[in-house]
């Protein structure tokens, strides 16, 4: 059977897993966390990458064990070696997968509306369509728009640490109108513009030396997007009042045009046609790696059709071809908030899994030659790991109670 190419290294990954992580989340999270939680949203964000990391941590060990496109549905099959739990952890990636997707290319269309009037389904089919060809056409080509488009996607961030720098003074980081609660409610909020990293693993058999580079690229694209997180709310909350941030629907472009003027709010809205772009690709070609992977293991709850190389372009063609399709019906929903919180819902519940795989295989394969492992630990037991599921568990609650 053939194979995925390898060409991926240690910059590539990491600039995967930033674009993977920024994503178009923090375009619009932002406002609403600021909403809930005032000045204090410094703090939520700190919060939030805490939880990230402690659940990134547990899949850079497994990434090390098993560097392979299937990612989270093979540490919980070798840990556990049950199919429920395997295909659910496989179908609950691939769901969330679509539907981000969909929910992306739509507000790709709603960004493109506020330049030229066009119809946000259409437009949003076409982008589904295009990110899919070039899905298709290779890795090699997915990477060099996949950097690029980062690259801008990272400079309109700069561009609001950059305008807001010179007022970090007066950000009263301890206004919190909702206590501890709206802190960690905001929190909640901001765990999902996190959420991309766990797709880094997808990418383990078209990178070069896996068991090393993909930890370290889970690890540096959280530590990464953490820093320019912290600097963007920062910014946000010096220039503009909390409450204001709270009810705009472009919150970034809001603070760019406070500290730049009419021009920075049009320049923040044509960055964020690339941040869309760009995280409508990154998702088909992550979610695509894992239908791959899956469907060419030996218990593959996805046909093994969905495994083949195409001869001349070495990518899953017929499981790229799947997800662009699968997204496009999500598309047509009127209440894509809905069933994208569902979604997040059920990553949430994969991330418990991966975390207690990785304290299963602590124990019942401890010999498993390790690229990485969790710090922290107590004999064999990874606290950190524990501390993951507390805290996603945690967040399923929450999210449960206050839905």
């Amino acid at each position: 059977m053939a194979e995925l190419r390898r060409e991926l290294g240690l910059l590539e990954a990491v600039v995967y897993g930033v674009g993977l992580i920024l994503g178009a989340g923090i375009y619009a999270i932002l406002g609403e966390a600021t909403g809930v939680t005032g000045g204090s949203i410094v703090l939520s964000f700190l919060l939030a990458a805490l939880i990230a990391s402690l659940t990134g941590l547990s899949y850079a060990e497994l990434a090390s064990l098993f560097p392979r496109a299937e990612g989270d549905y093979i540490y919980v099959r070798e840990a556990f070696a049950r199919d429920s739990l395997s295909d659910v952890t496989a179908l609950g990636r691939l769901f969330m997968g679509v539907i981000s997707s969909a929910a992306v290319a739509l507000a790709f269309s709603g960004y493109l509306s506020s330049f030229v009037d066009v119809p946000s389904i259409p437009i949003a089919i076409l982008l589904v369509a295009v990110t899919t060809g070039v899905n298709f056409w290779g890795i090699e080509l997915s990477t060099k728009i996949n950097i690029l488009f980062t690259a801008i996607e990272v400079a309109g961030l700069a561009i609001i640490i950059w305008v807001g720098s010179a007022h970090w003074g007066s950000a009263e980081l301890s206004h919190a109108p909702n206590g501890s609660l709206g802190v960690v409610h905001a929190s909640f909020l901001i765990f999902f513009a996190y959420l991309g990293f766990g797709s880094i693993v997808n990418l383990s058999e078209e990178t070069e030396d896996a068991t090393t580079t993909i930890p370290r690229a889970i690890l540096l694209s959280i530590g990464i997007t953490t820093v320019l997180y912290v600097l963007v709310g920062l910014s946000a909350v010096a220039l503009v009042d909390w409450q204001v941030l709270g009810q705009s629907a472009s919150p970034l472009a809001e603070v760019a045009r406070v500290g730049w003027g009419p021009l920075g709010a049009t320049v923040l809205g044509a960055i964020a046609l690339f941040s869309t772009t760009n995280t409508v690709l990154i998702l088909q070609i992550s979610t695509s790696r894992l239908m791959y992977g899956v469907s060419k293991s030996e218990y593959h709850v996805f046909p093994e059709l969905f495994s083949r190389v195409h001869s001349s372009r070495q990518t899953p063609h017929f499981a790229i071809a799947l997800v662009g399709v699968a997204t496009l019906p999500f598309i047509f929903l009127d209440d894509i908030g809905v069933v994208a919180g569902l979604a997040n819902l059920m990553l949430l519940v994969v991330f418990v899994l991966v975390n207690g795989a990785l304290l299963k295989l602590r124990y019942a394969r401890p010999d498993l030659e390790r690229g990485f492992r969790a710090p922290l630990n107590v004999g064999q037991l990874s606290l950190t790991a524990v501390a993951g599921i507390l805290s996603c568990l945690g967040l399923i609650v929450f999210y449960v109670l206050t839905w």
